[in-house]
């Protein structure tokens, strides 16, 4: 257990995701809009609007998979936008891209590679910008950020976990990683209904209720994405590494950095859980209780032989730097 938690925090991971912690000092965490509270933290921006949230969300493209497979670069650029705003409960609406590019080639690549997956999760592309410019200036390749608009009824907010929920961990285990990358490929296979269907159960299960809170696993790995969960609910956990479900060929500190094209947190009142499973397995896909949110900041490692060792303690260590409003 010493040897994955000293791998774990070693991580560029994780490293990457504090760097979010310097952007309080030009922005606050909760802003104001017509009188109702956005807090900066979230998979996306839930803003008020009558009797539903606007979700707004905006993702960066990993350079060098942007430089070695543009195509799939494009792909991801969709996918995890996706992602974000269903981890908050909603469905998407429409997004927009922002793109710099080196050449023709690369450019053309990254439009056929939105194109398709936006195509894909039935989200139009209604708008963006486009600069072509030399590599010149210490810029060797293309740059690409995508935004997305989405809508919810009913929101999953990272900000909701109560001590004594069960954090549920939802992923498909049915796949590859992308050759150089921890990126581990469950959709690609799939048909497209599939894969709607697939995301469409995460807005069900926040409009029924069955969840306190939701994120998205990308980037930031299973780990990083717990963390930032429950820094932002400004709580702990024990998770149990025992009954993380894994592909079996996947080593566990692999898979705990990966980032699964389909994966979700939950944290689940216990009653739940199980009506949360059903759901998610009648789909087949894993969905496994993983360990429990518990008061105080400190997040432990357990093991079915009894073992347990700190991992975080967000009084000493934040990881993206939110801090209570409360």
């Amino acid at each position: 257990m010493r040897d994955l938690i000293r791998n774990l925090k070693s991580s560029d991971t994780l490293a990457q995701k504090e760097a979010i912690s310097k952007i309080w000092e030009y922005f606050p965490q909760v802003s104001e809009i017509d009188g109702d509270q956005v807090h900066l933290g979230d998979d996306a921006a839930a803003i008020k609007s009558g009797n539903e949230y606007l979700l707004l969300a905006g993702e960066g493209v990993y350079p060098p998979l942007l430089k070695t497979n543009p195509y799939l670069a494009g792909r991801i650029s969709v996918l995890t936008n996706v992602n974000d705003i269903y981890a908050m409960g909603g469905r998407p609406v429409a997004i927009v891209d922002v793109i710099i590019g080196t050449d023709d080639e690369s450019i053309k690549e990254i439009l056929r590679g939105i194109r398709d997956n936006a195509s894909r999760y039935g989200v139009p592309v209604v708008g963006g910008h486009i600069t072509q410019t030399e590599s010149v200036y210490d810029f060797p390749s293309s740059s690409l950020s995508v935004f997305i608009l989405g809508k919810a009824k009913k929101l999953l907010s990272s900000f909701n976990a109560r001590s004594g929920d069960d954090l549920v961990f939802i992923s498909n285990s049915k796949g590859k990683f992308v050759s150089g990358f921890n990126f581990w490929d469950s959709s690609s296979m799939l048909t497209d209904i599939e894969v709607a269907a697939d995301l469409e159960l995460v807005a069900e299960t926040a409009e029924q209720g069955l969840a306190d809170t939701g994120k998205d696993v990308s980037m930031a790995g299973l780990i990083g994405s717990l963390l930032m969960l429950l820094e932002s609910s400004s709580l702990g956990a024990e998770i149990n590494i025992d009954s993380i479900p894994r592909p079996y060929e996947v080593p566990l500190a692999e898979w705990m950095l990966a980032f699964p094209s389909f994966g979700f947190i939950l944290s689940v009142m216990p009653e739940n859980t199980p009506h949360v499973r059903e759901k998610f397995a009648g789909a087949g896909l894993t969905c496994e209780s993983i360990g429990k949110v518990i008061e105080g900041k400190s997040v432990y490692f357990v093991n079915n032989k009894g073992d347990k060792e700190l991992f975080w303690d967000f009084h000493k260590n934040s990881l993206i730097g939110v801090r209570e409003t409360n």
